[in-house]
């Protein structure tokens, strides 16, 4: 028997396809997982376990889902608008309810369950303009206190859009005008409101097409009858240099002149087409799901061909959209990372770096309630950060029948003292130290905790959300246990031929991290993995400060001689996992 020891030191393709399994000659199976769960693979090749999730509060109302957007109005601030049956509720970015006197400020409105998922909220000028098939479009203002208002918009001109049929399904703003699509009669019209005017402004209600006597001139609205795109309604509207407007069989773009009513027109840029789920923009990039949410797509424009070119980005990871794409944001800091909601409430990520080339693919469960079913994201949005801010994931899931609204920090590699690796957490500081605590929405539920620095047991918590330690504490934080795992893909060793389906040994592991702590190392997901956790001077001890660890870590694993010698890494304890390298020593038999 032959010994070798091979290296995996670049995850950047994070989770593949299993039909890819054994495709040695792509660079994908070389820096690709069999499995990748609760990890971010980075651009510059590590793996980075994500940050937990943080409670912030409960719907407004007992509904199965909720649909969050983002009202950004610059200098007076950046809300999340929470959209549930017939009602709407603020939140502010650091995760309270805006207030009306004692209670939170709500709004009736007439947007049913059903029809939320179908909103089209798109900011302008601090006001957010809505459309929905359905319903007359609407605008939400902001004024002092905060204070919201929501109204329906009124038209003037040739488009009114006030009765059933007439409504408009998706928009766009550009060039000081205001395009609506996507009517139920007009399923491929594109209308466009009038441009500003010096002396009056904006006029994004003025659909007038001409004059009295019938002169048209370049800032009259446009009206558009697309008649090419054979059937299929449009889904979407974007700016991006062009406007560009997502069909169910195509993609289509504006011809790139200034838009008056004699020169606007459309023609399609890309065929295959896109599904219902709203487009969205990153750098150079316009990102959208295909026909049925079945793929993730990147185009970009490209100035030789004066259109747009198309890349699938879900190719090499296409298991993971199975359900169909539902909705997904962006975040762009430091890691352009996009986040996917797919219908069946999975979560998963890209990591997105086109210069370097980087797609990596990753999936977050949330493991199992106190009923026993999988936990399950319903709605997705992002509140970009800034100079002192990170970005922000907000998110509505449901656990164990009760659906809470929860934020994911998306902090870098250098990890923030205030980084908690638990699941729907919060936190308490006590004044005097408490040896029972009170955390009410986990009511039932079995928790994990970090308590003054330390590592405590899981426990559950009784029926009025009570949980006893065998010692005080003073600040202590409360979640869900994050399962963060992965599973090398088969080595290709030196061998007579290929090493594939050759039977081979693990020996041997070397395992390097940065910043870490805890983790299990073995060759199956259960009771016989290896335990990473004494990586500090003497042994960790239960309840004691815990020192990060950097640094190369030996474990000997001894395998059966078969033909997988595929090796799992778990970190389910709360901390930071940041794994760079995985040096395996394999024995290789050539019979």
């Amino acid at each position: 028997m032959a010994n070798y020891t091979v290296i995996n030191n670049n995850f950047v393709s994070g989770e593949i396809s299993p039909m890819m399994d054994g495709r040695i000659d792509s660079p994908k199976y070389l820096t690709g997982l069999a499995v990748c769960e609760n990890f971010i693979p980075s651009s510059q090749g590590p793996l980075i376990k994500r940050a937990g999730t943080k409670y912030i509060g409960k719907l407004a109302s007992s509904v199965d889902s909720a649909r969050l957007a983002l009202f950004e109005a610059g200098v007076n601030g950046r809300f999340i608008v929470e959209f549930t049956d017939l009602l709407i509720r603020f939140w502010t970015e650091d995760g309270d309810l805006v207030q009306s006197g004692e209670s939170p400020l709500t709004i009736v409105s007439t947007y049913t369950e059903s029809e939320i998922s179908d909103l089209s909220c798109v900011m302008n000028k601090g006001v957010m303009y809505i459309v929905h098939p359905d319903h007359q479009p609407a605008k939400i203002t902001l004024s002092a206190g905060p204070s919201f208002t929501l109204t329906t918009i009124t038209f003037t001109g040739g488009r009114t859009f006030d009765s059933a049929g007439s409504y408009p399904s998706c928009q766009a703003f550009k060039g000081g005008r205001w395009y609506l699509a996507a009517t139920d009669d007009e399923p491929n019209a594109i209308f466009a409101s009038r441009t500003t005017d010096t002396a009056t402004g904006d006029r994004f209600t003025d659909f007038t097409f001409q004059d009295e006597d019938g002169t048209v001139l370049p800032s009259h609205a446009i009206y558009l009858q697309e008649t090419d795109m054979y059937g299929s309604k449009i889904n979407w509207l974007i700016n991006q240099k062009r406007i560009l407007a997502g069909a169910g069989s195509s993609i289509w773009m504006d011809s790139g002149e200034i838009a008056t009513p004699a020169t606007f027109d459309m023609a399609i840029t890309l065929s295959g087409g896109a599904n219902k789920t709203e487009a969205r923009a990153v750098g150079s990039y316009i990102i959208y799901a295909g026909p049925g949410g079945k793929t993730l797509n990147a185009m970009h424009y490209n100035s030789e061909s004066d259109g747009y070119l198309n890349d699938e980005i879900s190719q090499s990871a296409s298991h993971m959209l199975d359900s169909g794409v539902k909705d997904f944001v962006i975040s762009r800091m430091r890691e352009t990372i996009i986040w996917v909601l797919n219908e069946d409430g999975t979560l998963c990520s890209c990591t997105f770096n086109a210069t370097l080339g980087v797609i990596g693919w990753a999936r977050h469960p949330l493991g199992k309630g106190s009923d026993g079913l999988d936990m399950t994201v319903q709605s997705i949005e992002l509140l970009p950060g800034d100079d002192t801010k990170e970005d922000v994931v907000w998110m509505t899931v449901l656990r164990a029948g009760s659906i809470y609204i929860e934020t994911m920090t998306i902090y870098s590699q250098d990890i923030s003292n205030d980084t908690v690796y638990l699941d729907c957490h919060a936190s308490q500081a006590l004044s005097p130290a408490l040896a029972t605590v009170t955390f009410t929405y986990l009511a039932g539920e079995t928790v994990s905790a970090i308590a003054d620095g330390a590592l405590l047991p899981p426990k559950t918590l009784d029926s009025s959300g009570n949980v006893t330690y065998d010692r005080a504490v003073e600040d202590i934080s409360v979640g869900f246990q994050i399962t963060a795992k992965i599973r090398l893909l088969r080595p290709e060793l030196p061998s007579n031929g290929t090493s594939q389906g050759k039977k081979r040994q693990v020996q041997k592991q070397v395992i390097r991290r940065y910043n870490s702590l805890g983790g299990r190392v073995g060759l199956e997901d259960d009771s016989s993995m290896t335990e990473l956790l004494p990586l500090v001077s003497g042994e960790y001890v239960y309840g004691s400060s815990y020192d990060l660890f950097t640094g190369d870590y030996e474990v000997n694993l001894t395998s059966f001689i078969d033909n997988d010698g595929r090796i799992f890494i778990i970190s389910d304890e709360p901390f930071p996992f940041n794994l760079l390298a995985v040096m395996t020593t394999f024995g290789i038999t050539e019979g």
